[in-house]
């Protein structure tokens, strides 16, 4: 014998399940954030050296990025958050006494829309090392 609790307690277990599938739904549906964090490999600068984290820009529009130099343990040295205008770069440059060892780009867009790279450098003759950001 059915009775009007069991038909009132179906529909709330219905009405519950749902209202559960139509949240889950929707943030499958939802666009996703579109990000991009590339890490260069490792580089060590020495001596008079300078450690660069260049960034360039191919998309046709503009982009919010980071670039950021850390450690070998993960220690932040120097970042910079800017706009970076279409076909135009940015470099952060850290001397090799503070022991910088890889870069991080923090890109608002698609990891096509950027190029990012590593370079040991020394001043008076140029690029000695350079590593493409993956």
């Amino acid at each position: 014998m059915i009775t009007i609790t069991m038909i009132l307690l179906h529909r709330n277990s219905t009405m519950m399940l749902l209202r559960s599938l139509a949240a889950v739904l929707a943030i499958a549906a939802a666009p996703a954030m579109a990000g991009s964090v590339p890490f260069t490999p490792p580089l060590f600068p020495d001596g008079g050296n300078q450690l660069d984290c260049y960034l360039l820009n191919v998309s046709g529009g503009e982009r919010e990025v980071r670039i950021e130099v850390f450690t070998k343990d993960g220690v932040v040295l120097a970042g910079q958050t800017l706009t970076l205008a279409a076909g135009t770069e940015r470099v952060v440059t850290v001397p090799a006494y503070s022991q910088p060892r890889y870069c991080k780009f923090s890109v608002d867009g698609l990891r096509s829309d950027v190029r990012g790279s590593i370079l040991v450098r020394e001043p008076g003759r140029g690029s000695i090392s350079a590593l493409a950001a993956q």
